[in-house]
């Protein structure tokens, strides 16, 4: 599990909370309780905030969210417990790489050990999904099929290995991208299409950079550039940069591109940056 701990005692505990890139996302329409209805392959990145928890009489967190998603997750977990929550963010606001939902997972399976509450793996993700979309998949951890509103969560399989570890380049355009515009925007697919996850699975088999970004699919990347230009002119500069491909990581508005190692990587993401980009060579990050 890649939500790794530096520190622990029995009433404090050190954590990172991994980012998010979203390899494929299909949005299939608006479900009876009102949530888009999705298939995702979302795969954590080695960007990640740090979550400080000690133990204490009542319940406070500083993450510098206004919608606290921390402070949900510690009132799923047990709402009669408390603790002092500190965040050191790195994952940046509203970029589509779920940094809150990435906090929020680490805030339950951290929780979970410091108040000594004994819930499995499979139980977490049951509460992640009354907290967000993403945050059952981030609390499983590792590559990972989401589906349903995000609720449906199983480890995506890569023929008889692990994921493959894949150096990549986020880069994000100063914007913070407004979900629910993106999603009203968006244009739902009838029906899913198989073709989609069977290209991927395919194309990451075979280890081709050029494969795997042909095989990346977003329906947002669309309707997200439209309403964010920011967004386009990131994807085309990073194309450009020798990035092999570029897309769109969820809502928005971070776009990220594969790159053959973290050498040539670092490389990119410092042109990036000399353009006024926020930039990060970053890896994808296997179940531990």
């Amino acid at each position: 599990m890649m939500i790794a701990t530096a520190t622990r005692t029995k009433t404090k505990m050190k954590i990172d909370a991994f980012a998010k890139v979203n390899f494929t996302l299909e949005v299939l329409g608006v479900r009876d309780d009102g949530f888009h209805a999705l298939r995702s392959l979302v795969v954590p990145v080695s960007l990640c905030d740090t979550l400080e928890i000690v133990d204490a009489p009542t319940l406070s967190c500083d993450t510098g969210y206004a919608d606290d998603l921390c402070l949900k997750a510690a009132h799923v977990l047990a709402s009669d417990r408390g603790a002092d929550v500190r965040v050191t963010k790195r994952i940046p606001v509203g970029g589509g790489l779920g940094g809150g939902s990435a906090d929020a997972a680490a805030a339950l399976l951290a929780l979970n050990e410091v108040w000594g509450l004994g819930h499995a793996r499979a139980e977490l993700v049951e509460l992640g999904a009354k907290i967000g979309s993403d945050v059952p998949a981030l609390v499983l951890g590792g590559a990972v099929l989401m589906e349903g509103r995000g609720e449906k969560v199983s480890p995506f399989a890569v023929g008889a290995g692990a994921f493959p570890r894949l150096h990549m380049v986020l880069c994000n355009p100063g914007v913070s991208s407004s979900t629910k515009e993106v999603y009203a925007n968006c244009t739902s697919r009838v029906t899913e299409d198989p073709s989609i996850l069977y290209n991927m699975r395919n194309a990451l088999e075979s280890g081709d950079l050029e494969r795997i970004s042909a095989a990346m699919v977003n329906d947002l990347q669309e309707p997200a550039v439209r309403l964010y230009p920011e967004i386009g002119g990131a994807l085309e500069l990073l194309r450009k940069s020798g990035a092999v491909g570029a897309a769109m990581s969820g809502s928005g508005s971070t776009v990220f591109g594969l790159v053959p190692d973290e050498t040539r990587g670092r490389e990119i993401a410092a042109f990036l940056s000399l353009h006024g980009f926020a930039a990060w060579c970053v890896h994808t990050c296997p179940v531990m």
